[in-house]
Parts: C-alpha cells; sequence; structure tokens
C-alpha cells in the first residue's frame, strides 16, 4: 500500500550481488541473498514510507531470555490492524514494553521522531484528509496539528535545539524542503526547484541539513546551509539514493540505496567522500537512523517477512551485529527514531 497521491518504486527482479563501481563498496562478506529485490527506473519518484497490507495478528514481543542489551527509547509505526492504517508505538530499544500512542480510527499516523529532549514527538498523518505534521507529547497526549493547508506536509525533523522543524511539503506543486518553528509558526520554503527536494534532517550542530533530491533525473543526498543556501550534491550514480540521517558526531550520513538493485544501508562523509555500504542481500534495508550516541543503527528490514512488511532491527554502527527488535508478526513495524 502506497501513500494517496505518491507512487513507489515496484519493479521487481532477482540480481546478482555486485557493488556499481561508484556505489556502496562492499568491505565485509556478503550474507546469502533473499528472494526478493527492486530495479530504479530511469527518472524515479522520490520513495516514501509505505505501510503494505496489514497482518492483523496481534504483537508479540520477544521473550526475555532472548532479549538484546540496548538501552533507551524507540517510537515507530506500525501497521497492527487499526483501521485507519498505522498508528505511533514506544517501546525499549530491545522491543519490550509496547505502548500505542495515536488511536486514529481515521487515517494513519507515521515518520515519528523524538525532540532532542525527548519530551515531544513530531510525525505527519492524514487523519484530516491530506497528509500534516502533527506533535504530540511524549506519552502521546496533546496532539496538535502545525500545518494546515490542502496539499501533502510530511517528513518532518527538529533542529539540534528543538526550536525549529524542516519538514517536505506540495504546497507549491512539487516536494520541496520548509522549515518552521516548533508551533508551526513562521513557515518558509528552503528549497525552490522545479524538481522535487524531500526528506532534510538537520547536521547536530544546526548550520547544515542532508536532503534528497532528484532534479540530476534520480534521486540523490544533497547537503545545504540551514538557511537553504549552497545545495551541494555529496552522491553521484544511477540509483536511488534517499532518507538521509546525521550521525550525532556530524561525521557521517547514513542513507538507503538501491544501486545493487534492492534497497541497502549506506553510509557517507558529509563531504562525500567514503561511501561504503552496511547491510547486503536482496531483501530490503531501509529507513535507517542512529542510537543516541551514534554507536548503534536502527532500521527496517524485509528479511523474516514473506508478506512484504519489515520489522525493526538494530546493528552496529560498521553493519555487524545484526539483531531483530520487533516480533510483531510482520506488520510494517519500521521507521523507528531512538532516544535516551
Amino acid at each position: 500500500m502506497s501513500f494517496k497521491k505518491f507512487t513507489v518504486l515496484s519493479a521487481v527482479v532477482i540480481i546478482a550481488l555486485s557493488s556499481l563501481a561508484d556505489g556502496c563498496s562492499a568491505q565485509q562478506a556478503q550474507p546469502p541473498a533473499g528472494p526478493d529485490g527492486s530495479q530504479p527506473s530511469n527518472k524515479p519518484p522520490l520513495t516514501l514510507p509505505v505501510t503494505p497490507t496489514e497482518n492483523k495478528s496481534a504483537i508479540t514481543p520477544p521473550q526475555s531470555s532472548a532479549l538484546p542489551n540496548f538501552s533507551g527509547k524507540l517510537v515507530f509505526n506500525s501497521g497492527t490492524g487499526d483501521q485507519g492504517g498505522p498508528q505511533i508505538y514506544t517501546s525499549t530499544a530491545n522491543g519490550t514494553n509496547w505502548t500505542k500512542l495515536t488511536k486514529g480510527n481515521v487515517g494513519g499516523d507515521r515518520f515519528p521522531k523524538w525532540s532532542p529532549d525527548g519530551s515531544k514527538i513530531v510525525f505527519f498523518s492524514d487523519r484530516d484528509g491530506t497528509q500534516q505534521i502533527y506533535v504530540m507529547n511524549a506519552d502521546g497526549s496533546n496532539q496538535v496539528r502545525l500545518t494546515n493547508n490542502t496539499a501533502n506536509d510530511l517528513l518532518p525533523s527538529w533542529s539540534p535545539d528543538g526550536k525549529k522543524i524542516a519538514f517536505t511539503s506540495s504546497r507549491d506543486n512539487n516536494e520541496q524542503i520548509y522549515v518552521m518553528n516548533a508551533d508551526g509558526s513562521n513557515q518558509a520554503r528552503l528549497t525552490k526547484n522545479s524538481d522535487n527536494d524531500a526528506a532534510p534532517v538537520w547536521s547536530p550542530d544546526g548550520k547544515k541539513i542532508a536532503f534528497q533530491s532528484d532534479r540530476d533525473q534520480n534521486t540523490e543526498i544533497y547537503v545545504m546551509n540551514a538557511d537553504g543556501s549552497n545545495q551541494v550534491n555529496i552522491t553521484s550514480d544511477a540509483a536511488v539514493d534517499d532518507f538521509p540521517a546525521w550521525s550525532p558526531d556530524g561525521k557521517k550520513i547514513l542513507f538507503q540505496s538501491n544501486d545493487s538493485g534492492t534497497f541497502q544501508i549506506c553510509v557517507i562523509n558529509p563531504d562525500g567522500t567514503g561511501r561504503q555500504r552496511l547491510t547486503f542481500g536482496q531483501n530490503e534495508n531501509k529507513y535507517p537512523d542512529w542510537s543516541p550516541d551514534g554507536s548503534k543503527i536502527v532500521f527496517y528490514s524485509k528479511r523474516d517477512c514473506d508478506n512484504d512488511n519489515g520489522e525493526i532491527y538494530i546493528m552496529n554502527a560498521d553493519g555487524s551485529g545484526q539483531t531483530r527488535i520487533t516480533h510483531s508478526d510482520c506488520t510494517d513495524a519500521g521507521l523507528a527514531s531512538w532516544h535516551n
């Protein structure tokens, strides 16, 4: 299932596991390939989070004897049979103590992100028709709509000081990046291109924003100043590179790429050097984000699911130690954000 008014890349092929010369470099042994894969078109649409057909089964947390030892809390969306669509949950970083924060009967709530101090969560929802940005307290209370127009506003990201939110909006006929105060005031456009710019994320010092753009005929990762100036392409290949996530120390940017045929997680320096692939195989691994200390990465993977949905996993920052965290019978528990 894809978002309304958005198309999603869906061509499926069986491919060999070899990187393109200018793609993510394979620095480690590759695990066995899975059964599925995807291939970009000449100019693909921006890939956005999707919620496949929901599995109505109940959530099944892991047994205590099998728990990993991760600290902090996750917030994520999961399609667990809710009539309106996926809802937002929190859990421990070990995958236990699920708490449902949103309970909408109409529309889905997606892409939650902790505020820097952990007191609030920003997300987007189509509960009122179009996709709009909302914010709520960490316990799910006081849900407030921040944007209000007939276009789609989505993919929000906090500034490091928690005073601003960058987001994607199609209010000017194509997707562009905007910024607003954390209360929704002073909404201003940062990018002004005829192609699509989306998925902004701030650098930890607040001086830069990484984002994705298809201005070069395929989606690539860019970095710009926080005021929208000096937009620089840091990836350049024939694949789709999207959904950046800046490391807490500012030295790395995670993203996903289908340069091998399926979406896999890669990392790159902010200046475009040092590109490496962290996950391998023909099962999709997507939507990466960092642990608070930058030593781990939380991500979404379809590797253990046969219904085109996925679960949340955590791995070390070098790609090792990949561990499944959620056990919700493959109900698309993904797009996780991690806080202490």
